[in-house]
């Protein structure tokens, strides 16, 4: 197959076609020749005759010389006129039209490897060449059709001529000179005597002195797109002149349109290519089918994959998508096939080369051509990881508040109750005796003394309690939470008849503050019941650490109740020990003999952090 450029493959089919013209054109004029030659000296004979006839009278020798140079006076302008010079002309005519069929072919050869400048100065050059100029510019007329740019200057001008100050300089249309007539005029024009013109106007320091000069205009869609000027001729800029620059200045614009609009390209592909492969985002066009057509390099700096293993591999993507978000990513593909379907957010994970996990912010929507033809959808991709990091680590903390308020609150109710049953009731114990102290007798020294005795042990009990709820406060620093259990059982021995047993089963592990906080209410709760009701001398607690749970056994050999015929609802103790076991998430349970005794059993599992205790 043919790769050439196909401007370069047509105008090389176009010198072709016009050589096989003139080549036809040449093998014509022979014959052309010999018809005029035959036909002049049949007419020259035939005058020279009737010449030679009137003067018949003449030696034969002078007739000779007479019919001779009648012949030659005759036939030699008629050949001339009607064949040698028309030869002639032809003969300059085609080898000027093999010049500039050349000069177009090598300013399309030119173009496909140089920029638009030294395209530009190239054209001027050759057009120099062909018409003996020595000065040559391009001026561009802007699109309002009132500015000229001057665009090149032919190389001999810059080295040779002009020092002026050129490129890219700006002209106003009514106030350049003369030799923007072509412009205004929207015609060649030619200046063969530059000095004697009236409104020639000057010329800027350093310019090339003008004696001759030829501007033609380039039209196109009936407005003037560049003018190409010529100068200082040695002779007179002819009428052929005008027609070869106009028609030369006419290709060469096609060469020049051509290149203005490759460079037009050249910069939006540049500018989309900036604006693209430097977004910070993984930007991605899926065509109708789900191929990749386009995908910024970004997509290393996130998954550690190259956009050409993406483009190669369409499949790619599947894959690295997390395992937990396959379903999801597969069903949202669906919509690529659908150019209905809007613009569409969702968030997923990708594991990356390194093994690494992105979370990803997904924003696609339909994209559609001039022609409102589904073209696919563009995607973007943000890494969004840190901000899940972030929100993450914001819930958490969030849970951990509202766990601590909700805590706080659990304590403040647990020490607003202590105060106001037993604190509260102690103390209006405590002031009450008080008051019948002060009205008592002195001389009653045994009822003084016993209740002295009730009001010191209500002071211990409130004492006791004060301690039990700072060691509660204080019991998330503690690493053996059992010690609380243990301090608390050992006052209720020492204030009561009640022998109380702590025993550990398993190995005892590490449990929160909270679940600490409210297996102790529920101990103190047991233990008081059983020091006030139960009428027991003894009492055993069990800790029991398995796999999944803890399990706080209490059991006492009081007198224990009929639990059928005793109502739940008047019994608020075991009402707060059950609400409290089930905050656990635990469960709570009671078994009751009467005569034998009590046993209640808490069971609560373990939080996740909980770790074994080294005994």
């Amino acid at each position: 197959m043919d790769e050439r450029d196909p401007a370069l493959a047509m105008q090389e089919g176009f010198l072709r076609v016009m050589k096989d013209r003139q080549h036809t054109h040449r093998r014509d004029i022979p014959a052309r020749i010999l018809a005029v030659t035959i036909g002049g000296i049949i007419l020259a004979e035939t005058f020279a005759m009737i010449i030679v006839y009137r003067f018949r009278e003449l030696p034969y020798f002078l007739q000779v010389i007479l019919d001779a140079t009648i012949m030659t006076v005759i036939i030699f302008p008629l050949l001339y006129f009607l064949s040698f010079r028309p030869l002639l002309q032809n003969i300059q005519q085609r080898y000027q039209s093999e010049n500039i069929i050349q000069a177009r072919l090598r300013l399309f050869q030119f173009a496909n490897t140089h920029d638009l400048d030294e395209l530009l100065q190239y054209a001027l050059d050759e057009i120099e060449a062909l018409t003996g100029s020595t000065i040559g510019f391009f001026h561009f007329l802007e699109s309002d059709q009132k500015t000229l740019r001057l665009q090149a200057w032919s190389t001999n001008t810059l080295q040779n001529m002009c020092r002026a100050e050129g490129k890219d300089r700006h002209y106003d249309v009514e106030q350049a000179g003369v030799w923007a007539d072509a412009v205004r005029q929207r015609q060649p024009i030619v200046h063969n005597d530059y000095a004697s013109l009236s409104n020639r106007k000057g010329t800027p320091d350093g310019h090339a002195t003008v004696y001759r000069e030829l501007v033609v205009p380039i039209i196109r869609d009936n407005k003037v797109m560049a003018i190409l000027g010529l100068g200082n001729k040695p002779k007179d800029y002819t009428a052929n002149d005008v027609e070869v620059v106009s028609t030369y200045a006419d290709f060469a614009w096609d060469v020049i349109d051509r290149k203005l609009a490759e460079n037009a390209l050249r910069r939006s592909e540049e500018k989309f290519r900036t604006f693209v492969d430097w977004t910070y985002d993984w930007e991605t066009w899926l065509d109708p089918l789900g191929n990749i057509i386009y995908t910024s390099p970004s997509c290393e700096r996130i998954t550690g994959y190259k956009p050409e293993e993406f483009i190669a591999d369409s499949s790619l993507i599947f894959r690295i998508v997390h395992p937990e978000d396959q379903s999801l990513y597969r069903e949202h593909q669906h919509v690529i096939h659908e150019g209905s379907a809007g613009p569409i957010m969702l968030d997923y994970r990708v594991i990356a080369r390194d093994g690494s996990e992105h979370w990803l912010e997904h924003i696609c929507r339909p994209v559609f051509d001039l022609d409102d033809r589904y073209l696919g959808r563009r995607v973007s991709n943000r890494d969004v990881t840190q901000r899940k990091r972030v929100e993450q680590r914001l819930n958490e903390q969030l849970q951990r508040e509202a766990i601590l308020t909700e805590t706080i609150k659990s304590i403040e109710t647990d020490i607003a109750r202590d105060l106001h049953d037993t604190i509260g009731q102690n103390i209006t114990f405590l002031r009450m005796n008080l008051e019948h102290l002060s009205e008592a007798q002195w001389g009653d020294l045994t009822y003084i003394r016993t209740q002295i005795q009730n009001m010191t042990k209500a002071a211990n009990e409130s004492y006791d309690l004060i301690r039990a709820m700072l060691s509660v406060l204080q019991s998330g620093k503690t690493t053996d939470p059992l010690n609380l259990f243990e301090h608390y059982a050992r006052q209720i021995t020492e204030r009561s008849s009640v022998d109380i047993t702590i025993t550990n089963q398993g190995s005892p592990r590490r449990i929160s503050s909270v679940q600490i906080r409210q297996l102790f209410y529920i101990f103190r709760e047991a233990l008081a019941n059983v020091e006030k009701y139960a009428n027991a001398d003894r009492a055993t607690v069990e800790f029991a650490w398995d796999d999944q749970s803890l399990s706080m056994i209490i059991s006492d050999n009081g007198s224990g109740f009929d639990e059928d015929a005793t109502p739940r609802e008047g019994h608020y103790g075991l009402k707060f020990m059950r609400e409290r076991a089930e905050q656990l998430h635990g469960s709570f349970s009671i078994k009751s003999v009467p005569g034998e005794g009590t046993t209640i059993k808490v069971v609560v599992p373990y939080e996740p952090e909980a770790v074994t205790i080294q005994s």
